[in-house]
Parts: C-alpha cells; structure tokens; sequence
C-alpha cells in the first residue's frame, strides 16, 4: 500500500503538473496527486474521476502512465472501476464495529448509511449434511432456508445464507424477511441468540456470488460460517455470510479467562472453494 506522500495539492477542478524532472516516474506522480484529492475531499465519494484521455491531455502525458495509476488506485481500494459507466472514488467505508451475534441488518442501520436487505430465496427443504447434523436434525427434516444480499449506500456488500429448523418457526416463510432475522425471531417466535461458534476463512467468489456482489469471479471474499444457540443452548441457526473482503476487517478482542471474540467492521481507506 502506497502512502500518500506529498505533491503540491491542486486547486478544486485543477490539477498540478507534472514534475518532469523528478526521478519520481509519472504514474506514481499521478497516483499520489489523485489519491491526495481523494483523501482531502476534492474527489467525493461516489465521485465519477475523469476519462483517462482527459488526465492525460491536461496533464500532457501518454495514456500508459494515467491507466496505471488508475489501476493501482482501484488495487487499492480507492476506486472502482466499471466496463461501461467509468471509474469512480469508492465510497466511503464505516468504522462501525458489528457484532458477529448481533442482527447484521439493525447494526449496520446504527452506522448512519442507507441499508437494505434483499431476500433472494425463502424455502423449505430437507435436511441434508453437513447442515442437519450441526441443529442436531435427522437426514430430511424440514429445514427452512433464506438466501438474501445486504446493500450499503446502495452497494451489495454481504451475501447472507441462513439455515433454520422449519417445525421451530411455522409460518417464517410468509414474514417480512428484507429486516433484521434476529429481531424477527425474538418477536415472533421468543427465540433470542445468545451464542455462537464461528469459522472465518478467506475463499474465492464463484460466479453465483460475483453476480449478487458485483465483483469478478475469482475475487478474494471472507466468509463466516456459524452454528448458532438460542437462549436456552439449542442449535437453531447454521449460517455463511460472505463479506466483500476490501469492505470489510475483523476486530479480534481477547481475554485471558474468556476467549476470544471477532467483530467484523467496515473500514475507511485506506487499511494498509467456497460454500
């Protein structure tokens, strides 16, 4: 990751020039001077940057060393580019810290960002492995499953896949399921989660996922897969949630008499297989 170190800040709508005697080779110059505009505000988040043959004619340079930078920022987390629509300053991340057990929906709500919950799937079907074994159901018990995207600022960020005992929570499937589960299941039904075994692992998007997320397929993402508890010590969740792994960082807090715990919280920038 590259440090913004300084080249004279330009103006709103201006940019300096290029330093064609520093030994400082043009793409980085025009990395550092458009990440100095992002960082400062004078590129705003969701701020669409120049075409690449406008950098390079005001800054009187080739298409190569412009593309490079741009690409080294979208590396970086800075921006994102789009075949079609152009690039555009990412926007800004939350430093909200979430809650592995907390209703994912109501804690992002608590960071200030538009948030919204799409199901993509609610059915009933029968158990199979390794899914039933971890609620302690037998092979073919009913077992409602939900599949949903969770959108921040009107980006798709989180794929959420959650797995239920059907005879726990008769009628679930007709509920507003684009809210938070957990708050759901505590109202409707008294059910109330209060612990949970968590794995978390890095794995590849398959196309499925790059579709939902709006990332190429290949694209490194971090999936928490859990067996969760309710009130009184039941298994009545097995979930996977597969976060956009450059949205996202994992807070590790520990305890020498309690363990540890993880909490996942979206991030500024910058910050230095599958199921």
């Amino acid at each position: 990751m590259r440090s913004p170190e300084t080249i004279e800040a330009p103006a709103i709508g201006a940019l300096p020039e290029i330093d064609r005697g520093s030994p400082i080779p043009y793409h980085e110059q025009i990395y550092r001077l458009l990440l100095d505009m992002i960082v400062s505000g004078r590129l705003a988040p969701g701020e669409q940057l120049l075409r690449e043959k406008e950098y390079a004619a005001r800054l009187g340079v080739s298409l190569a060393p412009v593309r490079q930078a741009i690409l080294a920022l979208a590396k970086d987390g800075y921006v994102t580019r789009t075949r079609g629509r152009g690039t555009y300053v990412r926007e800004t991340k939350v430093g909200a810290e979430i809650q592995l057990l907390t209703s994912f929906t109501a804690t992002l709500a608590a960071t200030g960002l538009p948030v919204a919950t799409r199901v993509l799937s609610a059915e009933t079907a029968p158990a199979e492995e390794p899914i039933g074994s971890a609620l302690g159901l037998p092979e073919g018990a009913p077992l409602f499953r939900l599949r949903r995207v969770a959108h921040l600022a009107g980006e798709p960020v989180v794929l959420l896949s959650a797995s239920l005992p059907a005879a726990l929570f008769p009628g679930l499937a007709d509920a507003d399921l684009s809210g938070s589960l957990y708050g759901l299941l505590e109202q409707r039904y008294g059910t109330v989660m209060t612990s949970a075994r968590n794995v978390i692992e890095v794995v590849r998007a398959l196309p499925e996922h790059a579709s939902h997320l709006q990332v190429p397929v290949g694209e490194a993402l971090l999936r928490v897969e859990a067996v969760t508890r309710d009130q009184h010590g039941v298994p009545v969740e097995f979930s996977q949630v597969l976060y956009q792994a450059d949205r996202f960082r994992f807070e590790i807090e520990s305890h020498p008499k309690h363990g540890v715990g993880f909490r996942p919280a979206p991030t500024t920038p910058p910050d230095g297989t599958t199921p």
